[in-house]
């Protein structure tokens, strides 16, 4: 479908599709890129976007769930509406014509996750949640 997609764009001729990728290799894939697209309607979590910013990649991404916590607009890359291509294109074209931007953001990107998304810093904010829940929940107890 996709391949039909490309050959009917007319851009078949600079599309190669992978398959799958060993994980191992994907640090250098995605490193690789001069920028990471994510543009989907709904997003929960956001980590393809922590991903490109790991490999000090700038992101494109929709403003959607999880995105917005992990890509800063205008400082990691660009947050754009959702279901918008006009926007989309314009914040690549901006990018792809700004090397200084790129490497400006990918740094930026790779700080970012450096402070806020190492596995400490996350299981030490689900173990924050969940103290947080459970002394609620003593108070509730208390209470009744």
């Amino acid at each position: 479908r996709l391949r039909r997609l490309a050959e009917r764009t007319g851009v078949a001729d600079r599309v190669r599709l992978l398959g799958a990728v060993d994980p191992a290799a994907m640090p250098a894939l995605i490193g690789s890129a001069d920028l990471v697209l994510c543009t989907p309607v709904y997003e929960p979590f956001g980590i393809v976007p922590l991903e490109a910013m790991a490999c000090g990649v700038p992101v494109v991404a929709t403003d959607v769930g999880g995105h917005r916590d992990s890509v800063a607009d205008g400082i990691t890359g660009r947050l754009v509406p959702p279901q918008d291509p006009e926007a989309v294109a314009a914040a690549v074209r901006e990018l792809l014509t700004d090397d200084a931007l790129r490497r400006r953001y990918g740094s930026a990107g790779r700080a970012r996750v450096l402070t806020h998304y190492t596995w400490r810093r996350v299981a030490d904010g689900v173990e924050r949640v969940h103290r947080q829940v459970l002394a609620g929940h003593a108070q509730q107890k208390e209470v009744a």
